[in-house]
């Protein structure tokens, strides 16, 4: 396929298979991210504001507040995991190279 998909592929040629997808990896933080926040939003207002919210003076959310509150913890939540992700993928192709060449991995310690 080429382009942006090949970093959801093994390692360079046929390298580590530890990597994980950043864009799958990204959805699933940022779907968990939404649904918690629209069912702490649901939670809310159906049972009321908790103590501390009120000592804050928070407002209480409406359905359309919580609901954008939730499409921003989905993008949040996409960014950090696919950073994450990609970030992971980086580091593991870079110890799994180093220890298939023998080289140092700059630790300090070979792990041969």
């Amino acid at each position: 396929m080429g382009g942006y998909f090949m970093l959801c592929t093994k390692c360079e040629k046929g390298g580590s298979s530890r990597n994980i997808c950043p864009m799958s990896f990204g959805l699933s933080v940022g779907l968990v991210s939404f649904f918690a926040v629209l069912f702490w939003t649901l939670w809310v207002m159906h049972y009321g504001m908790p103590p501390m919210m009120i000592a804050m003076h928070i407002p209480a959310p409406t359905l359309a507040n919580g609901f954008e509150h939730a499409l921003l913890a989905l993008l949040k939540g996409f960014l950090f995991g696919f950073f994450v992700a990609l970030f992971y993928d980086l580091i593991s192709c870079c110890f799994a190279c180093c220890k298939k060449s023998g080289e140092s991995c700059g630790s300090g310690t070979d792990r041969k």
